[in-house]
């Protein structure tokens, strides 16, 4: 479920699905409460940023049904965001997260690896009508502080692409909308 995130020996994992094998024996084992979020008690921590990032995300917008009330969308389109909905908000991703843990700063200005997969999931989602967060990402959720160190992908237990399959896309779409001289010119004058 996710709600038993901790750093255990240095290494942010879920307790629930340690297994006491890779430890070796009579080696101390330390379990502490993630960092990046401020300590409450014991292994408790505030984890209220990341309930804040997810209310400013564009929510889904879904089109209207068709005429016999139903919707109809294609296996390729769902097997393609599939994976962004296994995420179970452990939030590991969110503690590893330099950019985060590192920089207080940054917290008013950075959504984080989970709100970057489930902007990517929304924007991938085959009824979605609101087509395009790429200026959420870019200057809400701040995108462009992203390093692409991968360290999120590596420690989630769901085993979620994040980098690659999320904040990759996510970074392209900002560049070819923002940055890219020759799509800029073309929109000029394609209107």
């Amino acid at each position: 479920c996710g709600s038993c995130s901790a750093e255990i020996n240095g290494k942010p994992r879920l307790m629930c699905m340690t297994r006491m094998e890779l430890f070796k024996e009579g080696q101390p084992i330390t379990v502490a409460p993630i960092r990046t979020f401020p300590w409450i008690r014991d292994l408790v921590t505030d984890v209220s940023y990341n309930y804040e990032k997810a209310r400013q995300l564009p929510p889904l917008r879904p089109k209207p049904p068709e005429p016999d009330g139903t919707y109809r969308m294609m296996q390729e389109d769902i097997d393609r965001i599939q994976e962004f909905h296994k995420c179970i908000e452990c939030f590991l991703c969110q503690d590893v997260c330099h950019v985060i843990r590192d920089h207080e700063e940054n917290k008013k200005v950075f959504a984080g690896p989970r709100f970057f997969i489930k902007a990517a999931g929304l924007d991938m989602h085959p009824l979605d009508t609101r087509t395009d967060r790429t200026e959420f990402v870019k200057n809400s959720a701040g995108i462009g502080l992203c390093n692409i160190t991968k360290c999120c992908t590596e420690v989630c237990p769901e085993h979620i692409h994040i980098t690659d399959n999320g904040i990759i896309p996510l970074k392209e779409r900002v560049a070819d909308r923002f940055y890219d001289p020759l799509k800029r010119l073309f929109r000029v004058f394609a209107g």
